[in-house]
């Protein structure tokens, strides 16, 4: 009777059922248009393991997957009955008392490693997460329905939910931080980046003339006019020759004779 209530309260009230993980997100798979994925004819979505959210830093990342991998496996890992995932934690916490205490220090364990992430776990979510855990050691006290309300309950992939809302978070902030100080900054890795950065800056080529090249002009030989015929002498001979200015070096006796 309690086990019909539970399931009617779930159903009907809540809206939780095994095909939307009880009303929590799935941190392990996505379901992902099968049409986005090429995949046009069948099945409408695709399931696929979902990504590291982006922005993270490397302790960050390999936190989130050390949690998901625990959870999964505490949760998700053994089989399924009656449309509910059994993993090692529901399976030991079938044992009375002993087995919920061992199921409750596994779950503490994966609290424990959500700790270490940068800055640490916000106390809130901490909080959050113990409520969780607590929830869960308590329900599988309950004998048999507790265990199957136990493993519907999967507080271990509740709690990387938690998690992975929070550094999802964390990830955008930092992703607006970047844009906002590299702002105006181009991506020289990206090809379509670098081929418009190449075409804006280069330009046409130059255009080059087609006439020969001419080197400087040669100098003329200085013409001296000859004021009279009577200086020359036979066959067009000079009687005397043109001082050169160039050396600096002039007779001066002859213009005196002249004078």
């Amino acid at each position: 009777m309690s086990g019909a209530l539970v399931s009617l309260v779930g159903k009907r009230i809540l809206a939780e059922s095994a095909r939307n993980h009880f009303g929590q997100e799935d941190p392990y798979f996505e379901e992902v248009p099968a049409s986005r994925l090429s995949r046009a004819f069948g099945k409408k979505t695709q399931k696929r393991r979902k990504a590291i959210p982006p922005g993270l830093s490397d302790n960050d990342r390999k936190i989130l997957t050390q949690v998901k991998r625990r959870a999964y496996r505490l949760d998700y890992s053994l089989f399924n009955l009656c449309g509910i995932r059994f993993g090692w934690g529901s399976v030991i916490g079938l044992v009375p008392f002993i087995g919920d205490a061992g199921d409750a220090a596994l779950a503490m364990m994966v609290v424990k490693t959500c700790e270490n992430v940068d800055g640490g776990l916000p106390a809130r979510l901490r909080m959050m997460m113990l409520i969780n855990v607590l929830i869960d050691f308590f329900i599988g006290l309950i004998p048999f329905v507790g265990d199957l309300a136990d493993a519907a309950y999967k507080c271990n992939t509740r709690n990387a939910v938690i998690l992975e809302k929070h550094l999802r978070e964390r990830g955008a902030k930092t992703l607006k931080a970047q844009r906002r100080n590299q702002e105006g900054t181009v991506d020289m890795s990206l090809p379509e980046e670098f081929d418009r950065y190449d075409e804006s800056t280069v330009g046409e080529p130059p255009r080059h003339d087609d006439r020969a090249h001419t080197g400087p002009a040669k100098p003329k030989a200085a013409k001296h006019s000859q004021s009279n015929r009577s200086q020359n002498r036979w066959f067009g001979g000079a009687s005397h020759r043109e001082d050169d200015l160039e050396t600096g070096v002039v007779d001066n006796s002859r213009s005196k004779r002249r004078t």
